[in-house]
């Protein structure tokens, strides 16, 4: 079959490889369908942060049933599932925990020692697919979870999400995928901003309430950095997002950095404000995604 691997910065190759075996536990998926996120990019470009060995790239992926293995249900075969990337060791104290997310052998398909979906065939354990009726939601169940994750995070430590202002920095896949978890689900006020005019005319044609730079106030509830690292801008979104938020409330960290960011504590401090670090999902969130 055809793969795309990762070997190092500015090194991908397209490759023939064997069709990876089905173990007994695994089922073999004909992907269809393979997303990739602004880490990935940063990987490729500056990278590897995270990549810790030569695989194939894509965690956010899915695609058709067509083998499985003999623990696994004969009738998964010709079902459409998306991929759960997340691997843990089921045994440490993060895992009993039900903090998979922080398990101390955590992998990841796609990204952190577990081959993702850039190719034509991808196996993975019976537990790491969720079965998807619509087809274009395929790539976006890992960016959804994520997003299910930091609210999770954020409902730790404040009672309610409902009717809460909540503003989304960036409006690429990420973006988009929290910023329908916390209006649809979490039923809060959402607005997105990015820097691209183009991203948010889509995020506006997709139902969205959009906001230019200019438009920000300091007037929200909570502010969610989806952006991450960018070269282009002057100031972080993690920090920028404190310009917006009320007295007292938090910001969340979803976007990745790998480079240091500066930033005066006591910006943060005279207004008690919080900083909320939000990596992953873990089987809580996909409880609620079952639901």
């Amino acid at each position: 079959m055809k793969a795309l691997k990762f070997y190092t910065q500015r090194d991908i190759r397209i490759e023939d490889i064997e069709i990876p075996k089905v173990g007994d536990d695994d089922v073999l998926v004909k992907v269809t369908d393979a997303g990739i996120s602004q880490t990935q990019v940063n990987e490729f470009v500056e990278g590897p942060f995270l990549i810790d060995k030569v695989l194939i790239p894509s965690q956010e992926y899915g695609g058709i049933v067509v083998d499985v293995g003999k623990n696994a249900d004969k009738n998964l075969i010709g079902k459409q599932v998306a991929i759960l990337p997340l691997v843990s060791c089921g045994k440490c104290e993060y895992c009993l925990e039900g903090k998979e997310n922080l398990c101390k052998e955590m992998k990841y398909h796609g990204l952190l020692g577990l081959d993702g979906g850039f190719c034509e065939y991808s196996v993975v354990n019976k537990n790491n697919i969720f079965e998807v009726e619509k087809k274009e939601l395929l790539t976006f169940i890992e960016p959804i979870l994520v997003g299910i994750h930091s609210a999770n995070n954020y409902l730790s430590l404040f009672k309610s999400l409902k009717n809460k202002k909540v503003l989304i920095l960036g409006a690429g896949a990420v973006g988009i995928s929290v910023a329908a978890v916390y209006r649809d689900y979490f039923l809060s006020d959402v607005y997105i901003n990015d820097l691209l005019p183009l991203r948010l005319k889509r995020a506006k044609q997709a139902g969205f309430k959009t906001l230019q730079k200019n438009e920000l106030k300091r007037e929200f509830d909570l502010v969610i950095d989806a952006a991450g690292m960018d070269t282009l801008v002057d100031e972080p979104a993690i920090i920028e997002g404190f310009d917006y938020l009320k007295k007292g409330e938090a910001l969340i960290n979803i976007g990745t950095y790998f480079h240091k960011v500066s930033f005066i504590p006591s910006s943060i401090l005279v207004n008690e404000h919080k900083l909320l670090e939000s990596i992953i999902y873990n089987s809580k969130d996909v409880d609620i995604l079952k639901d």
